[in-house]
């Protein structure tokens, strides 16, 4: 892919995001995003399929890029704490679960890699347990679900924890005395 492709392509999912801080993804359209980027419909269609595939993209290469692997679930809060209104945006003011389903397999295949190269050490009870399973994807994807829906709790809670609170919360789950 060309630079000037991937340039309009990173276009395409900053501008998404920008509208996610200010409207339900539902009530997005990708004429909406396009005006933003600065592009014709057809662009936005030659690299996504609908806006479903730019906010996968969007994720990938904008938020879970930026989760540090040593601390996957202290930076996931904080991320999440930073983009308050996006992500109320597009989980708790969203009707599709779409989008949730999109989260579990990214951040379930986040912890399988990070448990692998030894990388979740602010959890290392995390990293045990997906590492000396017998079915890894399926403790990989318990983990992820129950992380996304403690996360959806808090979201809709309005933040009533501290971020580090949380961190620190799940941080201890799995230790034993």
């Amino acid at each position: 892919m060309s630079q000037l492709q991937e340039k309009r392509k990173n276009s395409l999912a900053l501008s998404f995001q920008e509208l996610l801080r200010s409207e339900p993804l539902e009530k997005i359209t990708v004429e909406q995003i396009c005006r933003k980027a600065d592009v014709h419909r057809s662009t936005f269609y030659r690299y996504f399929q609908d806006k479903y595939d730019l906010l996968r993209y969007a994720f990938e290469h904008f938020l879970i890029a930026r989760i540090d692997e040593e601390d996957l679930i202290g930076s996931t809060i904080s991320m999440i704490s930073k983009e308050k209104q996006l992500f109320r945006n597009i989980s708790v003011n969203n009707d599709s679960s779409f989008l949730l389903w999109q989260m579990l397999e990214m951040l379930s295949e986040r912890l399988l890699v990070s448990a692998k190269n030894g990388k979740l050490e602010s959890t290392p009870w995390l990293a045990r347990e997906l590492n000396s399973s017998q079915y890894p994807q399926l403790a990989a994807d318990m983990v992820a679900g129950a992380f996304l829906t403690l996360l959806y709790k808090w979201i809709n809670s309005n933040y009533q924890m501290e971020p580090k609170q949380l961190a620190n919360f799940l941080g201890q789950l799995g230790k034993t005395e």
